[in-house]
C-alpha cells in the first residue's frame, strides 16, 4: 500500500463518482479503478459499492476514509516540518545589544560568511530581557546581551567585560578633568538607565557608588542607554556607561575614564542548550576567537 493509493481513495470516497474524482487525480478512469482495487486486495476487504449508477463506501470503507485521511495529514505535516528543519538548518538569526553591534558583530560576521557562505544570516537589536524570551522560543539561535540570565535551559559564557566611563555635557564643570573619581560625582545630578532595559548595567552602577560611599543625585531614569546619553547631552546630569557609546556622540556630551577602581560590563553570549546546527556552532567559535576580539 502507498500513499497513492490511499489519496485516490479519498478522492473516490468524497465524490463518489469515479469519472469525477479522476478528473480531479488528472489521471484516467481505468487508471483509477484499478488503482482501488488494487488497495482493496491489499486491506482484504471491500470499501466500495459500485454499479451503474452510484458509488456507495461500504462500512469497511466508512473506517478506512477516516484513517486514510489522518495518514496523508501527517504525511503532508512532515513534509512542512522537514522543509522547516531545512530552512532553519539554513538560517541563523542573532540577537544583539549595541555593544555587540560596534564591538563585536564587524569582527565576527566576514569570518561567518566565508565558513558559511550558504547561511541566510538574520540580525535582530534587542535587549537583553527579550533576547533570552526569543533564545527560549526558537526566534533567536543566539544572543549577545548582558547578565543576568535566568533560564537553565539557557548557556551563556562571557566574551569580553567593558570598562564604564563618565559621560558628561559638553559644558559641565566636570568636563574639564582629565579623568573624574565617584567623590566627585557625590551629590552631582545623574541620569541612570531602568533596570529592566539595561540589563545589570544599573545595578554595577549602584554597587560602584556604593563601595566607593558616594552617592549621586538621580534626576531621571531612561528606557535604554542612547536615551541615557542623550538626556545627559541636554544637560540634565551625568552619567556612567561602557565606552563605546563615545560611537554614537554627537558632540553634546564628553567621555571621561573613572579615577581608581573601574567598574566593568561583562557581553555574554548566550544560546539554548541542545543540538547546535553547523553555523551556530562555528559563530560560538569565531566569537571566542582572541583575533575577533583583539580590539574589543
Amino acid at each position: 500500500m502507498e500513499l497513492r493509493h490511499l489519496r485516490y481513495f479519498v478522492a473516490v470516497a468524497q465524490a463518489l463518482n469515479f469519472t469525477r474524482a479522476a478528473e480531479k487525480l488528472h489521471t484516467s478512469q481505468p487508471s483509477l479503478s484499478s488503482q482501488i482495487r488494487d488497495l482493496e486486495q491489499c486491506v482484504g476487504v471491500s470499501l466500495l459499492e459500485r454499479d451503474k449508477r452510484k458509488v456507495t463506501l461500504t462500512a469497511a470503507g466508512e473506517c478506512f476514509l477516516q484513517d486514510a485521511l489522518s495518514i496523508l495529514d501527517s504525511a503532508d505535516q512532515a513534509k512542512l516540518r522537514a522543509r522547516k528543519a531545512a530552512l532553519n538548518n539554513e538560517r541563523l538569526t542573532i540577537g544583539f545589544v549595541p555593544s555587540a553591534e560596534v564591538n563585536l558583530l564587524p569582527k565576527v560576521l566576514p569570518m561567518l560568511r566565508l565558513r558559511q557562505p550558504d547561511t541566510h544570516i538574520e540580525l535582530a537589536s534587542l535587549i537583553t530581557t527579550q533576547q533570552e524570551d526569543k533564545l527560549r522560543s526558537g526566534e533567536l539561535d543566539v544572543g549577545l546581551m548582558r547578565h543576568p540570565i535566568h533560564g537553565q535551559d539557557i548557556e551563556s559564557i562571557e566574551l569580553f567585560h567593558e570598562p564604564l566611563v563618565v559621560v558628561l555635557p559638553a559644558g559641565h564643570p566636570l568636563a574639564s578633568e582629565n579623568c573624574i573619581s565617584a567623590q566627585q560625582l557625590h551629590g552631582v545630578d545623574f541620569v541612570t538607565t531602568d533596570p529592566d532595559y539595561s540589563g545589570e548595567l544599573s545595578a554595577v552602577v549602584k554597587a560602584w557608588f556604593e563601595q566607593q560611599n558616594s552617592q549621586p543625585n538621580i534626576v531621571q531614569v531612561a528606557t535604554n542607554i542612547l536615551v541615557t546619553m542623550n538626556l545627559v547631552g541636554m544637560g540634565l546630569g551625568v552619567t556612567l556607561i561602557p565606552g563605546y557609546m563615545n560611537n554614537f556622540n554627537t558632540g553634546q556630551v564628553v567621555f571621561r575614564p573613572i579615577k581608581g577602581d573601574t567598574p566593568t560590563l561583562a557581553l555574554l553570549m548566550a544560546w539554548k542548550k541542545g543540538d547546535l546546527k553547523p553555523a551556530l556552532r562555528d559563530f560560538i567559535a569565531l566569537a571566542q576567537r582572541p583575533l575577533a576580539l583583539a580590539e574589543a
